[in-house]
């Protein structure tokens, strides 16, 4: 596909998520932007912050095109019940559940060639009595996925977790050789395949900070 095409969450409808996505609606990108959100929140957000933005309805059928600023494309999920930034609701967290949902769909059917997420707020998912762990075991669920590697990335560094979300106390336990070994095939398979770094330079960082005395 000659101009790919990015899904992007709004996250937490009373977040900076609606902030971020309109304030990134302003510039030229070279691929073409669709935020899963409510358009109501959006244009809500968007006179408040006073940010001129022309929202247009999405469909999968149209040829992809350029991000033109100013102009956002939008693929409508409605919210549950009006929000108000800065105040927290748990009424809108499968809100927040199902904007995931339809970019990760959107994914594995090749509609989207990737997925950019707002931050959400766990704590006002978990209130709603929805099981919510973070983007990463989510993604993970969703995709069947056993195996994951979060990875936090600059143009310089890049570093990857061997665990994701547990609990400090929980960590030494769940580190391993097989987790590591697992951990390390997968990011220097990534690094060659999808960051084009034909022989990666891979820094362990021990847990302990007397990990390299001797082991």
């Amino acid at each position: 596909m000659a101009v790919p095409r990015i899904a992007i969450t709004a996250g937490e409808p009373a977040g900076i998520g609606p902030d971020i996505v309109l304030l990134a609606a302003q510039r030229d990108w070279d691929a073409e932007l669709v935020v899963i959100a409510d358009p109501g929140l959006l244009q809500r957000r968007a006179q408040a912050l006073q940010v001129p933005v022309e929202l247009q309805t999405w469909t999968a059928d149209t040829p992809p095109q350029v991000h033109r600023a100013g102009i956002l494309k939008i693929h409508p999920v409605s919210l549950a019940v009006p929000t108000i930034a800065g105040t927290l609701d748990p009424a809108n967290a499968a809100y927040v559940i199902e904007t995931l949902r339809q970019a990760v769909q959107g994914c594995l059917c090749d509609t989207f060639q990737a997925m950019v997420t707002g931050p959400v707020q766990k704590s006002v998912i978990n209130d709603a009595g929805i099981p919510f762990i973070g983007h990463t075991e989510f993604l993970a669920h969703e995709t069947g996925t056993t195996q994951v590697v979060m990875m936090l990335a600059t143009q310089e560094l890049r570093v990857a977790l061997a665990t994701t979300h547990l609990a400090l106390k929980d960590v030494p336990g769940a580190i391993t050789s097989e987790l590591l070994h697992q951990t390390l095939g997968i990011l220097h398979r990534d690094l060659q395949s999808k960051f084009g770094i034909a022989a990666p330079r891979i820094a362990v960082l021990g847990l302990n900070p007397h990990a390299g005395e001797g082991g």
